[in-house]
């Protein structure tokens, strides 16, 4: 696949002045062709990762110009499809071994039945005696080729890579490099953003593209770089990084536009390879000058360029030998069938696997890993039981005591407390770093969101709904609530509905908030709710009309109530009274007192159920917003 993108412009809103506006990538042309490795590079802020973004289709708010592909205007969906990215940080599934990562990736990206190269590919890029290793506990060579691995199995013909060698050793971004380099001999295009490489590393690349502060200054062959930057006047010292050297350059905002004019921001290619295997007519062919140096004869070159083969002419004088912008990679014979590399016709727009079976595979990955989160699970459970007896010490036999009504609204408003909190802050703490490695893999064209959100949903609920019933069973004898086996169905029916609707409000703000903005959101989302639901209890009769109905609308209130009605509700006897009068022995009085004798605890489930679908979908629509965004 060729790439192609013209009068490229990214622009984004200013963080600083919000009704301004920065210009990140300016009106940038360029050309990347399958077989050759590219890097993008740049000082620090140039706009490399942004164009890298733009390219792949990672980022689209903001971006106007064409992209291209072969020449024709690409289809979003199908390059897709047909490519993938792989991040700066090394996104993986943790708890999984190596070789259970790449059967997940081939069951969601081949078609069932396909067999899975799995081994070849661990065995192309080293990683088969490491097949039953934990992912967390791979080095960070490793895990980088791990997420090409995973990404290999449906080998796409475009790659990614957001500054691969980050974080590495010599050693290891030598080897790196190297397998990039393997890749792209075997028919690939692979793109990457690197910062200052070495020279002994430049070498490794095929075609460089440097881009500064937005502009292109310089796009064409690697071993083209210095011979060009010495016709413009900027010979390059012996003995010096090119690399260094051309970064050097651009701290002068004078260079950079004067560099910029000279590559006309992209639309000019530099070559220093000379091929004559193509035999096509030079009738047929579009020509357009790449550059001119002046020497001791003058030197043209020219790109040639028709709908099967690319070419470029060197002229010197008169005389013209052809060149060609990229090796024809169709000849090459490979032992392994997974090396061929597939037409874009070959790739259908759909998924690979149907919605249920990526629901199924999500859910078994999602299991796997939370039973072999031992220690999240024990401190889950130390948490609920802990509580629970804590709780359960608090109001010890208290509830059939006609003398402590204070203590039951204490013990209700605690329990849902309890819940409320509990579950908004760990998916607040958690999801933000999943939703970066989902958005990684929604993007690669893994799965649909949909399955996706209903096998993570499922996936939390045996945990959770054991904890929280081991919770309440313990609060529930310990407070000496009378036995009633509809009650206590009913009584952890409320504690495990007020806990799937904070975990709700916890995945939509994780979903959108980093964990440092979210530690703040969180506790800031769930005041209001409690404000509401302790609100008029020793007034209940005198709350306006306006103060009803917003208390319908925090889940604490609901649960509180149902909680209430629970606890004294379904038959149930007067209490024991210690003293010559008791006002409030008898249940019906209570919830007289308190207003909500006319309430039904099925009607507040039912309030609880409606909160929880909609925070729920509030935060399937927020990940959909941040991934196509």
């Amino acid at each position: 696949m060729d790439l192609e993108f013209r009068n490229l412009t990214y622009t984004v809103q200013s963080r600083i002045a919000k009704a301004t506006k920065k210009v990140v990538v300016k009106g940038v042309d360029g050309k990347f062709t399958s077989g050759q490795l590219v890097a993008i590079m740049g000082p620090s802020g140039a706009g490399k990762s942004s164009l890298l973004n733009i390219i792949s289709g990672y980022r689209s708010a903001g971006v106007t110009g064409e992209l291209l592909v072969n020449g024709q205007p690409r289809d979003e969906h199908q390059f897709q499809r047909s490519s993938c990215y792989i991040t700066q940080e090394d996104l993986l599934q943790p708890l999984l071994t190596v070789r259970e990562a790449m059967d997940v990736a081939a069951k969601l990206k081949l078609p069932r039945g396909t067999k899975a190269p799995s081994e070849e590919i661990l065995q192309e890029l080293g990683l088969l005696e490491h097949q039953n290793t934990r992912t967390d506990s791979l080095s960070g060579g490793q895990k980088k080729r791990l997420s090409i691995a995973l990404e290999l199995v449906n080998n796409p013909p475009v790659f990614f890579l957001d500054e691969p060698t980050s974080g590495l050793d010599t050693v290891t971004t030598t080897q790196c490099v190297k397998l990039l380099k393997q890749l792209a001999r075997q028919g690939r295009t692979i793109v990457c953003t690197i910062h200052q490489p070495a020279a002994s590393l430049l070498e490794f690349f095929d075609q460089l593209y440097i881009i500064a502060d937005g502009y292109c200054i310089y796009q064409g062959d690697t071993a083209a770089m210095v011979p060009y930057l010495e016709s413009v006047g900027m010979p390059c010292p012996r003995h010096h990084n090119p690399a260094d050297f051309i970064i050097e350059l651009t701290e002068n905002p004078a260079t950079v536009k004067l560099l910029s004019q000279e590559i006309l921001n992209g639309k000019i290619y530099k070559t220093s390879k000379i091929d004559q295997n193509c035999t096509e007519p030079l009738p047929q062919m579009q020509l357009k000058v790449c550059y001119q140096a002046e020497d001791n004869a003058p030197e043209t070159e020219i790109m040639l360029t028709n709908e099967k083969c690319v070419y470029k002419v060197q002229s010197y004088s008169n005389t013209a030998s052809m060149c060609s912008l990229s090796s024809q990679l169709s000849g090459i014979n490979n032992s392994s069938a997974w090396m061929k590399i597939q037409k874009p016709s070959d790739y259908d727009i759909s998924y690979s696997t149907s919605y249920f079976d990526q629901f199924s595979i999500l859910l078994k990955r999602m299991l796997l890993q939370i039973s072999r989160n031992r220690q999240g699970l024990w401190i889950q459970l130390l948490h609920h039981l802990m509580c629970g007896l804590l709780i359960g010490a608090c109001f010890y036999n208290m509830a059939n005591d006609g003398t402590e009504m204070f203590n039951h609204l204490k013990l209700c408003v605690g329990i849902v407390i309890f819940f409320a909190y509990t579950q908004i802050m760990v998916p607040v703490l958690v999801y933000p770093q999943e939703v970066k490695l989902v958005k990684k893999e929604y993007f690669n064209c893994w799965y649909s969101l949909t399955p996706y959100y209903a096998a993570l949903t499922v996936s939390k609920l045996p945990v959770q709904l054991f904890c929280n019933i081991l919770f309440s069973t313990i609060v529930y004898f310990m407070a000496g609530i009378p036995f009633n086996v509809m009650r206590f169905i009913t009584f952890c029916a409320v504690g495990n509905m007020v806990s799937l609707v904070s975990e709700g409000i916890g995945l939509a703000i994780g979903s959108v908030f980093n964990v440092t903005n979210g530690c703040a959101v969180g506790p800031s989302a769930i005041a209001p709710f409690l404000g509401l639901g302790v609100y008029g209890f020793d007034f209940a009769h005198q709350i306006p009309l306006i103060m009803n109905i917003l208390m319908k609308l925090s889940f604490i209130r609901c649960g509180i109530v149902a909680m209430v009605l629970t606890v004294f509700g379904f038959g149930r006897q007067p209490l024991e009274c210690s003293e010559v009068f008791c006002h409030f022995a008898k249940p019906n009085v209570l919830m007289q007192y308190l207003d909500i004798d006319k309430s039904s605890v099925w009607m507040e489930i039912m309030f609880l159920l409606i909160i929880m679908l909609v925070f729920r979908s509030m935060c399937y629509i927020s990940l959909r917003w941040r991934f196509a965004t």
